[in-house]
């Protein structure tokens, strides 16, 4: 056999590995156009040497936080890896914090969370995998005639749909209770299940909206959904009356949602962009709010004050990877479908996980969407940041990838 004949062999079965692989994992990359890399901020404040990690391999995977306060004692409750809602509070004259589990969204299996970021032991279908939590009134969520109004957890699962956790300050152990709201939207196909619900915020009438990352990945499979570069994310609004309706499509890697600091506009975090859904005019605004991040993006929570305490409005970003000069994986590939198509089919999952380079990142924008700073832990004791809490003298740094809970004083 020549050695033409033999290359024309390794590149024809090449090619059907490619093909097999990619036709098995869902992958179709596009050509996906993203903004110019932008220079990483220079003059970031910095959280190097005082960022520690709580819990490590108890509180994995925190992808989301939020605080609040229940007959004079403040808590924290945290979305983890492994399927459960925690509920934190402090320790009386103490920097220590104790937790108790309000409920899992899914099965109690030995397994979950124990696949680390991949999932490699593929069991967060099984477990579920609570990401955007919020805080909001029964009665805005639930059709049920009750007596007490009482605060409950609306929570996005990457699994099990839109879900809400009631009884979430008892004190036994899981003793929350998991409500499934819904699992698709009113037009979807009737066998259709959401693929990958994401953030989640409420807005004043009562509405709650919701992104969906993607419509073809599971959580599991994430990074598959960026480098695919299909924008099959969308928008959803619940209300107890219509139940979850389509409001916005075709966004890439829909992510973060937060409410802007006027009540006039949802934010909506897609790639490396933050766009605006305007509420009076029930679309999305023609120009981005954030043209490009140095990071990629996760969740944004509108804020009314600074890290450092100093008040004023403004809206906290977490970044996971870097996405600035001189070089990025993503960028470089968004344009490249065969490149992708190759990187996806014959580099092991968990290899592409591992192999981005970490970044640990908390970006503050003003209201009119300039940057203001970034807060960076130039250790990466903590990497892929989603989201930022303040609870106590801390503030507490939230990761999905991560297998700890991490904080760092605030000074």
């Amino acid at each position: 056999m020549s050695i033409f004949t033999q290359l024309v062999v390794i590149v024809a079965v090449v090619a059907a590995l490619v093909q097999y692989r990619l036709s098995a994992t869902g992958v179709s990359p596009v050509i996906s156009v993203l903004p110019p890399l932008p220079l990483f901020p220079v003059n970031e404040a910095t959280l190097t040497g005082k960022v520690e990690k709580i819990a490590v391999d108890d509180l994995v995977g925190p992808e989301s936080l939020i605080s609040t306060t229940h007959n004079g004692t403040e808590y924290m409750f945290a979305s983890l890896g492994d399927g459960r809602i925690v509920r934190l509070v402090g320790v009386h004259d103490s920097d220590g914090v104790s937790w108790t589990t309000v409920s899992r969204t899914g099965a109690d299996d030995k397994n979950c969370g124990r696949g680390g970021p991949a999932d490699t032991t593929n069991t967060e279908a099984l477990c579920g995998r609570p990401l955007g939590i919020k805080i909001a009134k029964r009665s805005s969520v639930d059709n049920a005639n009750l007596d007490d109004d009482e605060d409950v957890l609306v929570v996005a699962d990457a699994y099990k749909g839109l879900l809400m956790i009631s009884g979430m300050f008892n004190d036994e152990e899981n003793g929350g209770k998991v409500h499934t709201l819904a699992t698709r939207a009113n037009t979807d196909e009737k066998d259709y299940k959401f693929q990958l619900l994401n953030g989640i915020v409420q807005v004043p009438d009562g509405s709650i909206y919701i992104s969906e990352t993607t419509q073809y990945f599971r959580r599991r499979r994430i990074f598959h959904a960026a480098f695919d570069g299909r924008p099959t994310g969308r928008l959803l609004r619940y209300t107890t009356k219509r139940g979850v309706e389509v409001v916005a499509e075709d966004i890439y890697m829909a992510n973060g949602l937060a409410l802007s600091h006027d009540k006039q506009h949802i934010l909506v975090v897609s790639g490396v962009q933050i766009w605006q859904y305007s509420l009076e005019k029930e679309q999305m605004e023609r120009e981005p709010f954030v043209t490009v991040m140095a990071g990629t993006g996760d969740n944004i929570d509108a804020k009314d004050h600074l890290p450092n305490g100093k008040k004023q409005k403004c809206y906290w970003a977490g970044y996971g990877s870097r996405f600035a000069e001189p070089f990025t994986l993503l960028k470089a590939l968004s344009e490249k479908p065969f490149m992708k198509s190759i990187l996806c089919a014959l580099v092991p999952y968990k290899t592409i996980v591992n192999a981005i380079p970490k970044l640990s990142a908390l970006a503050v924008y003003g209201e009119d969407g300039t940057l203001i700073d970034v807060y960076q832990d130039n250790n990466v004791t903590a990497p892929w940041l989603s989201e930022a809490e303040q609870f106590g003298e801390y503030l507490y740094l939230a990761s999905w990838y991560n297998s700890f809970l991490a904080r760092v004083k605030i000074l």
